[in-house]
């Protein structure tokens, strides 16, 4: 009995490693991999990027102190059921979001939110792409699909 339990204990443990998921899907986060800042604001902000448990996906550990201080965590990974990435972000305040991401045409991401709010619907896009010092950031929005705005855009360097 002990030894079919171990060789089930191997073979899911060695099914859980081999392969979380394509290569291709891990070559597509890893340019998001690092410790990073915002230009200009390295005294207050710090979001450090870590591959989880056999690369299976990419935490996000964040402080910003630009406001008291404020901590997040977002998560990045790829739903092979559904068949695009997932953004998933927890703050302090007990908010959460989780947004679909695609690949885009910057050898990034692009997300898309919405939340209801009491001006109406609220939809965003939020890009990430490589840059040659870090990483870009922006995002637009659109209230009630409307045309879509700027919200604004910030560069990350590295720590």
């Amino acid at each position: 009995m002990r030894a079919v339990a171990l060789g089930l204990f191997a073979l899911s443990a060695s099914s859980a490693i081999a392969g979380v998921h394509p290569p291709e899907v891990e070559q597509q986060l890893s340019f998001i991999l690092g410790d990073w800042t915002i230009k200009g604001l390295e005294a207050n902000y710090r979001d450090h990027c870590t591959w989880f448990d056999s690369n299976s996906f990419i935490v996000c550990d964040t402080s910003d102190n630009r406001r008291g201080n404020h901590h997040s965590i977002a998560i990045l990974g790829w739903s092979a059921e559904e068949g695009h990435y997932t953004y998933q972000q927890y703050d302090d305040s007990g908010r959460g979001r989780t947004e679909p991401c695609y690949a885009n045409d910057q050898k990034g991401l692009t997300c898309l939110g919405q939340r209801q709010t009491k001006d109406g619907l609220v939809q965003t896009r939020s890009y990430i792409w490589p840059t040659v010092t870090g990483l870009g950031i922006r995002q637009e929005k659109s209230i009630n699909a409307d045309s879509w705005t700027d919200v604004g855009q910030v560069a990350y360097i590295k720590r």
